[in-house]
């Protein structure tokens, strides 16, 4: 007999907080996801599990549900928010970033600048989404 959900189902989000922001994510060639996974961002709108080497900087959040590689999964993210912002330096990668090093507002373009260098605890303003080169505007999940 076919379940409501087409798995067995059994509580892995025990509560979320009203409004939390969710976004879609495709999972990582190679890759497979499981619900209520912790998830890294690796390029361009892609996740794979977090493993055990992964940073709090890294993980973007938790998969609401099970994914294969290609698949769609909807990630309950740590991030409150996405923006629109630019990226300060060439070849940024997708995951951790912080404000740019040169300035943190782009008076001309009228975005924020941010930067993959040298991310940490302290100075980590969220994640982009995508990479992108000097000037390109790419989204960031707000930390």
């Amino acid at each position: 007999m076919p379940y409501l959900f087409g798995a067995d189902t059994k509580t892995i989000v025990l509560k979320t907080e009203s409004h939390k922001l969710f976004h879609e994510f495709e999972v990582e060639a190679g890759q497979e996801v499981k619900k209520g996974q912790p998830v890294i961002i690796v390029a361009d709108e892609q996740v794979q599990p977090a493993a055990t080497s992964s940073t709090t900087q890294q993980i973007i959040g938790f998969s609401m549900h099970d994914g294969l590689a290609g698949e769609l999964v909807t990630v309950m993210m740590k991030a409150f928010a996405l923006l629109f912002v630019e990226c300060e330096t060439d070849s940024l990668a997708a995951g951790p970033v912080r404000i740019g090093s040169a300035a943190v507002y782009n008076g001309t373009t009228g975005y924020v600048l941010i930067d993959d260098d040298t991310v940490g605890p302290t100075n980590q303003l969220g994640w982009a989404l995508e990479g992108g080169d000097d000037g390109d505007i790419v989204r960031l999940a707000v930390l």
